[in-house]
């Protein structure tokens, strides 16, 4: 049995943090119903790339997942969901604050037809302060928290940093949610915020930058250490090098037989001329020559890969993390791995392809869903 077996879940969410939050939920067994609106439902279903006339993002992190198509800004589409959630147990929102309670799909609201439910509001400034109401992306979330100021250059990180964080933030806080429940029987109201998730990612370079008055670009991860950056192969290659433990850096330099280098690991005046010479070394060989020489000499070394190679490395093939279905669909399981079972790889749903079967198990009669479908509240 799943972890979360039993657990049922309503997502009505957009795009990338609720997406990956609930996507988590369902890898641990949890029932995830996507509540979608009749007007085109999640922005990500036709966002390119398009695979077979969908959003390949959609796809890949919406399988395992039902969809119900409602229509919340009708009283009669807030009575279903009122219904539905007396039979949840979590539900997951991605509004700005004051929409959902517009909708009557706020904590308040939902909590007084289900004293248990947990309530999630996942958004980017969180529910108060002065920035509740500011639109914004994962650019700006961190741009505010330091992380691109901690570059030499600042740039876009590589990556949606508090989009993905604020995902594992909700799911940690609703599975303390689920077990604060189990002892007091009544649920929760979690706000999360997606820029007070990717704080913690900057939380080193923050410490290192306000105690030493380092800029960017030069804290000790963050480009001004030669044992902690990315070097060039002959073939133009990236390559990254993080021996920064003495073990590691003494281990590096027998490796490439330069025990010249060894005194100067931690001298901060001699890090330009080590970094210069460190990479007029990585340039006389290929990047897979170093990785034969240096790939097990326990030193901290690997090679960078591009995102369209992620699921091609032997480590994520052997954990069974990643992969191509043969659709084309890319899928990415939970890190978390509760036993030897994977979960199962089931597509994401076409929009409203389980409204009747849902709303079926409430209750509802035929002739009731066809009157609602004829008044446009379901689909």
């Amino acid at each position: 049995m799943w972890a979360l077996s039993g657990v049922r879940v309503l997502d009505l969410t957009r795009l990338l943090p609720g997406a990956i939050a609930t996507l988590l939920l369902a890898d641990l067994g949890a029932e995830v119903i996507k509540i979608e609106d009749p007007a085109g439902g999640d922005y990500a279903r036709w966002m390119p790339p398009l695979l077979a006339g969908t959003g390949a993002f959609f796809r890949a992190s919406n399988r395992n997942k039902h969809s119900v198509i409602l229509n919340l800004k009708d009283e009669r589409g807030q009575a279903v969901l009122q219904r539905l959630v007396h039979s949840a147990d979590v539900l997951v929102e991605g509004f700005r604050p004051g929409v959902a309670a517009r909708l009557k799909c706020d904590y308040a609201t939902l909590s007084a037809h289900n004293p248990r439910l947990i309530y999630v509001s996942l958004s980017g400034w969180g529910q108060t302060g002065p920035y509740a109401q500011r639109s914004g992306h994962d650019l700006n979330y961190v741009a505010l928290n330091g992380l691109p100021g901690s570059m030499g250059t600042p740039q876009p990180p590589g990556g949606q940093i508090a989009d993905v964080s604020g995902a594992y933030a909700s799911v940690m806080g609703i599975s303390a949610a689920l077990y604060q429940r189990e002892k007091t029987g009544t649920g929760a109201y979690l706000d999360v915020a997606l820029a007070e998730a990717a704080l913690p990612f900057v939380m080193y370079q923050w410490v290192e930058s306000l105690l030493t008055g380092l800029p960017g670009g030069q804290g000790s991860l963050t480009g001004g250490m030669a044992c902690y950056a990315v070097y060039f192969s002959a073939d133009e290659q990236p390559l990254a090098l993080a021996p920064i433990e003495p073990k590691f850096w003494h281990n590096f330099c027998a490796a490439v037989q330069r025990p010249d280098w060894l005194p100067l690991h931690q001298d901060l005046a001699a890090q330009a001329r080590l970094k210069a010479e460190i990479q007029a070394l990585f340039a006389t060989h290929t990047a897979a020559e170093w990785d034969a020489r240096l790939g097990g000499a326990d030193c901290c070394f690997t090679r960078i890969v591009p995102p369209a190679r992620v699921a091609d490395d032997p480590q994520v093939q052997a954990r069974g993390l990643a992969g191509v279905g043969d659709d084309g669909v890319p899928w990415l399981r939970s890190p978390v791995h509760l036993g030897p079972d994977k979960p199962p790889l089931i597509p994401a749903p076409q929009p409203g392809e389980h409204t009747r079967q849902v709303l079926a198990g409430l209750g509802y009669s035929p002739a009731a869903l066809d009157a609602l479908a004829a008044a446009g509240v379901i689909r």
